[in-house]
C-alpha cells in the first residue's frame, strides 16, 4: 500500500513576514510588488488577461465598481495560482489588497481561463455553472472556451 502525498502549502506565510510586509510598504512601482511577490511566492502569479469577456459583462461591471471604490483605473485580470483568505495567509491577502487597489483583478487560475482566440478572461465550467445558478446575471447559454464574438 503506498502513502498519499499531501499537498504543501506553500503560499502559507513565510517565517519572514514582518520583514516581507515592511519591504512592500517601501516600494514605489508595481514592477517592484511584483519583484517581491516573485522573490517571495514564485509560481503564485500565473498570468494577465486585458479584460473580461464581453459575455459576462457583471464581471466588467463589478470590476469598475471596485476600482471607482479604490479610485484607480482598470489595470489587468491578474491569474494566481490560489488564493486563501485566512489568518496564516495574510501575505497573500496583502499582495491581493495591493494588486486590486491599483486596478487588477485578482482571480484564481481555478476561476478563470483565456479566450482561445482574443485572450480575454472566461469563466472556467465550474465558475459558469455556479453563475448559471444566479438568475440576476447574464450568461452565455452554453459554456464555450471562447468568446462568443471569436466563435
Amino acid at each position: 500500500m503506498t502513502s498519499s502525498i499531501i499537498d504543501k502549502d506553500i503560499y502559507i506565510d513565510p517565517s519572514n513576514s514582518i520583514d516581507i510586509l515592511n519591504r512592500l510598504k517601501e516600494l514605489r512601482t508595481l514592477g517592484d510588488v511584483k519583484k517581491l511577490v516573485d522573490d517571495t511566492f514564485p509560481k503564485w502569479i500565473i498570468s494577465t488577461m486585458d479584460s473580461y469577456s464581453k459575455d459576462y459583462p457583471h464581471l466588467t461591471e463589478n470590476w469598475e465598481k471596485i476600482c471607482d471604490i479604490s479610485e484607480s483605473r482598470k489595470a489587468q485580470v491578474l491569474i494566481v495560482d490560489d488564493i486563501t483568505f485566512d489568518d496564516s495567509h495574510t501575505i497573500i491577502k496583502t499582495f491581493c489588497e495591493c494588486f486590486t487597489r491599483s486596478g487588477f483583478s485578482v482571480r484564481r487560475k481555478v476561476e478563470f481561463i483565456p479566450c482561445e482566440k482574443c485572450n480575454c478572461a472566461i469563466p472556467t465550467y465550474s465558475m459558469w455553472k455556479e453563475f448559471n445558478k444566479k438568475k440576476n446575471i447574464k450568461i452565455p447559454e452554453k459554456w464555450r472556451s471562447v468568446c462568443v464574438g471569436c466563435v
